[in-house]
């Protein structure tokens, strides 16, 4: 390849929200890209109409654009309508298809589909060579060696044929891979394989290597699932005389259990990490160290520092473990580095996607919440659910454990009208959390009772918790009005004819 430019794509089919290993795919491209000053190129795989849908063609943009992996290139670049599409290419699999039948590369196969399976081609799930042929040897087509009478016979039916790739079964290949190194693919282990369906319509290895030439393609960077494909890949490469790109097969991403990462767990798609409230910046740095070594034990980086230090040699051989906790690790340490204004902002956008959007999410209100929260929570999403008594100006409904362990005594009722009746005394302009500890710690000492005493069941009361940050804090940021009605509102529910015991005893 010389010196031409580094040219990668991103291919991803539209059958599905983006998957976690999708994601590091694209990002392992992107660097490799940004970091050769190439071209990172996004193509979207959607020649199978039975199987694609709009709604994941429209999620993958989204979900790329969430991460911030730009792409350079293809029609309306940014727009509504993204990237190049490879539905729109068939004319060139076309042209490409019968410059092989020209080259008698390929040969016309009348088996049909109920004897060779036309769908689009998924990659196999294993890498070893021996397990790439399995459907090949099942069912064997007889088509190349059919009279040219038969084969007339078949047409004037109305048959359609497939095409059907000739390969020699005494030829082993060998794929030079930049990750995994030397990889043989023994003599015998390929059999024919269709490229082309009886419709018409090319299938992924096919389709594949026609996009990847015509795109100049220098670097396929892919998951080590793809690896059993690549033969077939460099066999349709060679009958068509182009020189195929450098591949590079990055390992598969397992559980904690070293399992193949599924549903059970947890989230497995990007829409779910920004849904459960997960910085972008901090995905992007954990998915890049899943299987690329920057060196020096590094782990938190930033973007500019992982395009300047990654490279194809860095990435390791063996299975990366998707860490949940190491993730969560990650994204509070984004958390607290991010400007509580910037935090808030994602606050409130998260909270406006909800369902049920709360009442008081105003950017002032919000950035307060957000300063007392910001060093505690592990994700956006944190900050919305642990406060969310801040974001309503009604009364609460308290949870039953807190109410059980605070307020299930007629004394903890007492000291939470005493503790009320401090509070109302300090003037609205003047309620702080200065102001707000100073009033109950002062009818601790009135009353020769621990601070605690009036502390816990005005916790319960305005926050609806037994636990929560300083509750004058969390009462200065609430405010006179809210915090007195909350107060009220627990005291009128504790003092409705057998409600102590009622609550004592759930």
């Amino acid at each position: 390849m010389g010196t031409a430019p580094v040219r990668v794509r991103f291919a991803p089919s539209p059958t599905g929200y983006l998957h976690v290993g999708g994601a590091r795919t694209a990002l392992f491209n992107w660097l490799f890209a940004r970091h050769n000053g190439g071209t990172f190129v996004l193509r979207v795989e959607d020649t199978d109409s039975t199987r694609y849908s709009d709604e994941y063609v429209d999620a993958i943009y989204r979900a790329l654009r969430w991460l911030e992996l730009d792409w350079d290139e293809g029609p309306d670049v940014g727009g509504p309508f993204g990237p190049y599409r490879q539905r729109e290419r068939v004319e060139l699999h076309q042209a490409a298809a019968r410059e092989l039948l020209v080259r008698n590369a390929v040969y016309e196969c009348f088996c049909g589909p109920k004897k060779i399976d036309e769908r689009a081609e998924e990659p196999d799930d294993a890498s070893d060579p021996e397990s790439a042929t399995a459907n090949e040897r099942s069912g064997e087509c007889t088509c190349a060696s059919l009279a040219p009478r038969m084969r007339e016979e078949l047409i004037a039916q109305g048959v359609r044929p497939a095409l059907r790739m000739r390969v020699d079964p005494l030829r082993a290949v060998v794929v030079d891979d930049i990750v995994r190194g030397r990889v043989e693919f023994p003599a015998g282990t390929i059999g024919d394989f269709v490229i082309v369906k009886s419709d018409g319509g090319p299938l992924y290895n096919f389709a594949a290597v026609v996009d990847d030439h015509a795109m100049q393609i220098t670097h396929v960077i892919r998951g080590e699932e793809h690896l059993a494909n690549t033969p077939k890949q460099l066999l349709i490469y060679e009958a068509l005389g182009w020189q195929p790109p450098a591949f590079a097969h990055i390992p598969i991403i397992l559980n904690e259990q070293r399992r193949k990462l599924s549903k059970r767990d947890g989230a497995t798609f990007v829409n779910e990490y920004e849904a459960l409230g997960y910085l972008p910046e901090a995905l992007v740095n954990f998915l890049a160290l899943l299987g690329w070594s920057p060196g020096g034990n590094r782990e938190l980086m930033t973007r500019p520092e992982m395009v300047r230090d990654f490279t194809i040699e860095g990435v390791v051989k063996h299975p990366a473990i998707f860490d949940h906790a190491k993730l969560a690790w990650m994204n509070k340490e984004y958390l607290k580095q991010l400007p509580p204004a910037e935090l808030a902002r994602r606050v409130v956008e998260l909270l406006e996607r909800r369902v049920s959007v709360p009442d008081r999410i105003d950017a002032q209100h919000v950035g307060r919440v957000v300063g007392l929260l910001q060093e505690r929570a592990y994700t956006v999403a944190e900050i919305a659910d642990q406060g969310s008594y801040f974001f309503t100006r009604g009364p609460i409904e308290p949870a039953p454990e807190a109410l059980a362990k605070y307020c299930a005594t007629p004394e903890a009722v007492d000291r939470l009208r005493e503790v009320r009746e401090a509070l109302s005394a300090i003037p609205s302009g003047g309620f702080t959390a200065d102001a707000i500890e100073k009033a109950t710690r002062g009818v601790a000492e009135r009353t020769g009772l621990k601070a605690a005493a009036f502390i816990h069941p005005l916790r319960v009361a305005v926050t609806g918790q037994a636990v929560s940050p300083g509750i004058f804090e969390v009462c200065g940021i609430l405010g006179r009005d809210v915090t007195l009605e909350r107060i009220d509102s627990l005291l009128e529910r504790l003092q409705r004819p057998h409600a102590i015991g009622a609550e004592r005893s759930r």
